[in-house]
């Protein structure tokens, strides 16, 4: 199934004319973004487009399709297939995910019980986040992440949106399959948002390798130590370190012999290697390699990814752009 079709799956067919023009736009369009009573977003590399019952996308937001309470709960049920209960426990983490590996981001209102969240219920607002696969985008990069075919320790540095995780995916799998550098390794992905392998019923939406295993939806500092415990891994993959356990588990990791990719939100080098960060002494410690990703303009007003890799003495080994 393509992934106009995936997209179009999603929606009860009362609103596939909106969609008509999925075919032209399905490897540009990044996210739909539905509220009651506003008109839908489209967002087609980084700019807001609004399509109307037609499908015929304009820039002017009023000429936009606006959708009703009705409709955003027509829809809702239709991506629980109509049963929400069913899907509970990722709603509590305020997303799902469908097939093809797309997530779909919920916001209502949150009900609590002995102070955490155990469901939401009148639904508002949904995020579609469309996923893409770039097969390849980390070719260039590999050369610089082996000593002697010995894959060293590495983390991705970006701000949102850059394509971390895509670049993060694609370095995955060529590390899991092999690659000219080495051998396939023993993955374990720990897809905290389900966003790299993108489950659905349990099953990898995306291509993460031959040789990966995922923990789904699962926290990353428990998941590193049950992968440890559980699958023996050579290489634990994971998206978005953040909290203190994060990093304390992947310095665990490490110690137990397990080599790291990771990724990090930031804007610079200096933001995430500096001794201002509370985090300095483990990513020294652990990380070998890091990986700056950032948007770089061109004369025409375009952007274009360009990427800096380092050594954890901060010394610049490569960079594209």
């Amino acid at each position: 199934m393509n992934k106009s079709d995936q997209i179009r799956n999603m929606f009860p067919t009362q609103f596939h004319s909106m969609l008509s023009a999925l075919n032209q736009i399905e490897n540009e369009l990044q996210e739909i973004r539905i509220r009651v009573n506003c008109p839908c977003i489209f967002v087609i590399g980084r700019m807001e487009f609004f399509p109307d019952k037609n499908g015929r996308l304009h820039k002017e937001m009023e000429k936009g399709f606006v959708f009703s309470k009705e409709d955003v709960d027509v829809l809702f049920n239709h991506i629980c297939n109509y049963s929400p209960y069913a899907y509970e426990s990722q709603l509590k983490q305020g997303f799902l995910t469908v097939a093809g590996g797309h997530r779909v981001g919920v916001c209502g209102q949150v009900v609590l019980q002995d102070g955490k969240i155990s469901l939401m219920k009148q639904v508002q607002f949904l995020h579609v986040r469309i996923v893409h696969e770039i097969p390849g985008v980390g070719n260039a990069i590999l050369p610089y992440l082996f000593d002697h075919g010995k894959f060293l320790n590495t983390l991705i540095i970006s701000s949102p949106g850059v394509g971390k995780t895509t670049m993060l995916r694609d370095l995955a799998k060529s590390l899991s399959d092999g690659n000219r550098y080495a051998d396939g390794k023993q993955i374990c992905i720990v897809d905290e948002r389900s966003e790299l392998a993108g489950c659905y019923m349990g099953v990898p939406q995306n291509h993460v390798g031959k040789r990966t295993d995922v923990l789904d939806a699962c926290p990353k500092a428990e998941g590193m130590m049950m992968a440890i415990r559980s699958m023996g891994p050579e290489i634990i993959v994971v998206d978005e370190l953040g909290l203190q356990r994060d990093y304390e588990a992947v310095e665990k990791a490490s110690v137990c012999g397990i080599k790291i990719l990771a990724s990090v939100h930031g804007d610079s080098l200096d933001e995430i290697y500096s001794e201002k960060n509370a985090f300095f002494s483990i990513i020294k410690k652990v990380f070998h390699r890091l990986i700056l990703l950032r948007w770089e303009k061109e004369n025409d007003g375009t952007k274009k990814q360009v990427w800096s890799i380092y050594d954890n003495a901060q010394k610049l080994l490569a960079k594209r752009g």
